[in-house]
């Protein structure tokens, strides 16, 4: 008997797992701010403190520039915006789990604020 519950037991976490994971990414916008959060996290712990806030600061403006209907798999960025993600792409060219990412980050960032505050 007790084989048997450990079995259950194993069963259950596994199926909580799932259950919890199919949740989590049938949430609207959550692979918007996973990887927000993940890029960001990455950034934090391989950029110097200085370069970490240019980022930020960047990627806030680059932000801003784009339309409030921009779509990006249609849409090309501003002109303004990519001279931003240019400069930053310079800066971040020598750090592979970053470089070729900004654009991304950027447009990820937004996504997942347009859908939090759509939630409030």
């Amino acid at each position: 008997m007790p084989a048997s519950k450990k079995s259950n037991d194993k069963t259950s976490g596994a199926s909580i797992a799932r259950d919890f994971n199919n949740a989590l990414t049938g949430t609207l916008g959550f692979e918007a701010m996973r990887f927000t959060a993940n890029y960001a996290r990455i950034a934090k712990a391989e950029l110097q403190s200085c370069d970490y806030e240019d980022l930020m600061v960047a990627a806030k403006d680059a932000g801003k520039l784009l339309p409030e209907t921009f779509n990006p798999a249609t849409d090309e960025w501003p002109t303004d915006a990519e001279m931003i993600n240019k400069n930053i792409e310079e800066k971040l060219k020598d750090f592979d789990k970053l470089a070729g990412g900004f654009k991304k980050f950027v447009e990820n960032a937004r996504a997942a604020m347009t859908v939090a505050n759509r939630q409030q």
